[in-house]
């Protein structure tokens, strides 16, 4: 973990600045995750809700909760982060601030705030952990009776989909065969309503791309704004999971599975992007959004967010 830590102080600028947008190749992930988590808790219909935003960062989504009037705690184990957060706080709206609270500390069973939650949120947390029963364990022992759990996991099947390193090692370890069986699962009926919406989207993305695109190298990076570069990088990649994997490890820590959304979807083989000028890639896929919410979505996505009730 202290490798994990070095890495979150010494970049901790540039996610502040750089997650939630598109620059070059990158997907904005961080942004999605926000705009999905957003959707899934205004869809409680509950006003009053007591949020813990576990791994907050520089606290961008701390943020979007406090504005759609949640009270939220946001808990970092980087110094810089919270140190970031905290200035970004004081720069908001007084009414926003005092809903807000930011805390340093490490992520772990002995998580204790004297209080219990209503929602705990992990935005790209649980891949940095020693293992996934981990976070379910820290879940259940912050929030009430009832409360949700919103993860976000690296997805595991994609390996088999994305023709990557991770394939060939999927296949050397001899587990291919059980990733493509779940897969398999995934490949349900589509319903009409959900058919034509992806359809409006996808006639919306094309027509919103000229038939000619200038892709400089120096117009291509203007076109995404001011990127601040990392000034070091993780050893090795988070840890990834599978839907299947998640929802045992929930059960057995007191949690039923509700729903998963696809994060980062890919409509075309994902060795494309680099091939394709930046940004046409993933903005093609983006039609795919429309279908997020569906069981093939784990198919065709990089990530997903998966929701959690706590059982009485």
């Amino acid at each position: 973990m202290v490798g994990i830590r070095k890495y979150f102080e010494d970049n901790a600028r540039w996610w502040v600045l750089n997650a939630y947008k598109a620059a070059g190749y990158d997907y904005p992930t961080a942004f999605h995750r926000a705009r999905i988590v957003l959707k899934f808790i205004s869809g409680l219909n509950k006003k009053k809700l007591n949020i813990i935003d576990l791994g907050c960062g520089g606290g961008n989504l701390t943020f979007q909760l406090a504005r759609a009037g949640y009270a939220i705690l946001g808990v970092d184990q980087s110094q810089k982060m919270i140190d970031l957060a905290e200035s970004r706080r004081r720069e908001l709206p007084e009414k926003i601030q005092g809903r807000v609270q930011f805390s340093l500390g490490t992520i772990d069973e002995k998580m204790n705030f004297g209080k219990k939650f209503d929602i705990v949120v992990a935005m790209g947390l649980i891949g940095y952990l020693p293992n996934d029963k981990i976070l379910f364990k820290i879940a259940n022992n912050l929030l009430k009776p009832n409360g949700y759990l919103l993860v976000s996991c690296r997805n595991r099947l994609f390996n088999m989909v994305s023709i990557s390193k991770n394939t060939e090692k999927e296949i050397k370890n001899n587990e291919a065969l059980k990733l493509i069986k779940e897969l398999k699962s995934l490949y349900t009926s589509v319903s009409e309503e959900d058919a034509n919406k992806f359809v409006k989207s996808f006639k919306k993305i094309a027509v919103n791309l000229p038939e000619k695109m200038s892709f400089g190298k120096k117009s291509a990076l203007s076109a995404f704004g001011k990127h601040v570069s990392r000034v070091s990088a993780l050893n090795s990649e988070p840890r990834q999971s599978t839907p299947e994997q998640l929802k045992r490890i929930a059960l057995k820590y007191g949690f039923k599975h509700k729903i998963y959304y696809g994060v980062h979807p890919h409509l075309m083989d994902p060795n494309l992007n680099k091939i394709l000028p930046p940004g046409v890639f993933n903005k093609i896929s983006d039609c795919l959004e429309a279908l997020e919410h569906l069981p093939i979505s784990l198919v065709w996505s990089s990530v997903f967010i998966g929701a959690f009730q706590k059982l009485k």
